[in-house]
């Protein structure tokens, strides 16, 4: 069989940050040319909230049973050019078993998250493991925790076409889990009670946050994709506790919907403050306040400079086109060590750079 399939790999039973990221990253990599099929590890619904969206985009996918048997049997058949694997469990699993198999692996470290007690443990053997593939972090803070420090590349997204602003609302986008800080949020929603404040997103904590029954936040619940959404919010705030480089932050301004964050992981290489958004201290609630009435405050024309500036951020740095090529070299890299022929320039990775040796 030729080896021409490359397998994004996850274990996942809803839409977060990484899922999004293996959507774009499929879709990016099927428009290339590139024959890619998706691998849940297991099923654990009906169906994943990803779906539709690979069945808008044709984009192949299956279900493995979650055994590891299974996994090795799959991979035998198939016998991919290459494994890209995305979260702790995908990637502790699949390269150890490509590893044997003589299969090229490539894993993308996403979580800012060190986690505490099991989670701690998982993100400990993903790490101890990482030696086994070629790899990426979607942040310098996350490459720094390795000690064969990955490729930082950042994450990427699509163009989308641009819709006018139907609405005004400032928005929270993730899961409601302590570490993306919804509760933060709604401090910052107390904080400026005369505009509406919206929260799309389930999660652990979502039965407390509601209970506060604060009168200028409505919850949207969870969202297939967010499309359809995001012409009608006139700002994102993210007030996580931990980030790597929020697939969210990239979507907004794709949209040309500015962010307002807390310094974490990523987000102040990707804002430009006063720019493109604004940068306020980790956990500094009276900080990322201001800046909400700070753009309140702005005229409409310096408002749609900004918006403008969102989107070209994305188009420069964090589109299909400026990303795909540096992981594509990744991939190079990754099948020139395992010794499978790959078709593309020969590269080699120096002090955390790619750097061509030869075409």
């Amino acid at each position: 069989m030729e080896r021409d399939t490359i397998v994004i790999f996850l274990d996942s039973s809803q839409l977060g940050g990484i899922e999004s990221h293996v959507y774009h990253l499929a879709k990016a990599l099927k428009k290339s040319g590139r024959h890619t099929e998706i691998w849940f590890y297991k099923k654990h619904s009906d169906s994943h909230p990803l779906e539709p969206r690979f069945n808008d985009e044709h984009i192949e996918y299956r279900y493995l049973n979650g055994t590891l048997i299974d996994l090795w049997s799959a991979l035998k058949k198939k016998s991919p050019i290459l494994l890209h694997t995305h979260g702790y469990k995908a990637g502790v699993l699949g390269r150890m078993i490509a590893k044997v198999q003589g299969i090229p692996a490539v894993s993308t470290f996403h979580n800012g998250d060190p986690g505490a007690g099991i989670v701690r443990l998982y993100t400990w053997l993903d790490r101890i493991t990482s030696p086994l593939s070629v790899n990426i972090a979607v942040s310098e803070e996350i490459a720094h925790r390795f000690g064969n420090k990955p490729v930082q590349i950042n994450n990427f997204i699509d163009l989308p076409k641009q819709q006018n602003k139907t609405n005004h609302s400032i928005s929270f986008v993730g899961r409601l889990s302590h570490e993306k800080g919804p509760d933060q949020f709604l401090q910052l929603a107390k904080h400026i009670p005369d505009m509406d404040f919206r929260i799309y997103g389930t999660g652990p904590m979502e039965k407390d946050l509601i209970k506060q029954n604060i009168a200028n936040v409505q919850f949207m619940g969870q969202m297939s994709g967010m499309n359809d959404q995001w012409h009608t919010i006139d700002l994102l705030c993210i007030t996580s506790r931990h980030e790597g480089l929020p697939m969210v932050a990239l979507e907004a301004m794709a949209h040309g919907v500015p962010v307002i964050s807390f310094a974490m992981g990523a987000l102040p290489e990707l804002i430009q403050q006063g720019i493109n958004g604004w940068i306020a201290p980790a956990g500094n609630i009276k900080g990322i306040s201001s800046f909400v009435r700070l753009w309140q405050a702005l005229p409409e024309t310096v408002k749609n400079q900004i918006r403008q500036s969102c989107i070209q951020t994305i188009s420069k740095s964090y589109s299909y086109e400026a990303v795909l090529p540096l992981i594509l070299d990744i991939y190079g890299i990754a099948c020139q060590q395992a010794g499978v022929s790959w078709s593309g320039k020969q590269q080699k990775v120096t002090h955390n750079k790619i750097t061509l040796s030869g075409d």
